[in-house]
């Protein structure tokens, strides 16, 4: 498998950031609409990958599935979209969060010495490219 690098940060980093923040440091903020999950298991089947959080870098890194995040308290609200993810902007949000007052929460997911505030910085980053919760 080919390893893909998103502004210097390799798809293994990404893969840890995306399972800590779904699974845990983001979930307080985020809400996936069916549509995006439909979108997501198009281009990547349970059998592929049983697990969403990874599912969602593969179909976004592998396939150029663009992915919107809603927000948790408009969940069934289609317009209450916060961001989108897609490998274009996945490049110019870590670049910004790189270079940003926040840059010490990749710097933690790099080192590996990362919890889920860190991971929730950098997928907020991600998702809206600033921090807009916690």
């Amino acid at each position: 498998m080919e390893i893909k690098i998103i502004q210097g940060v390799k798809r293994e980093v990404l893969e840890d950031i995306f399972v800590t923040a779904l699974e845990g440091g983001s979930n307080y903020w985020y809400y996936i609409p069916e549509k995006s999950i439909k979108a997501i298991r198009r281009a990547v089947s349970r059998e592929e990958d049983p697990y969403l959080s990874t599912a969602i870098l593969k179909a976004i890194l592998d396939h150029n599935v663009e992915v919107p995040i809603n927000d948790v308290e408009e969940e069934d609200d289609e317009d209450s979209v916060l961001g989108v993810i897609s490998l274009a902007t996945m490049n110019e949000r870590l670049q910004k969060l790189a270079e940003s007052d926040d840059s010490w929460a990749l710097d933690e997911v790099m080192d590996e010495e990362y919890d889920g505030t860190s991971a929730d910085v950098v997928f907020q980053y991600i998702v809206m490219g600033e921090v807009v919760f916690g």
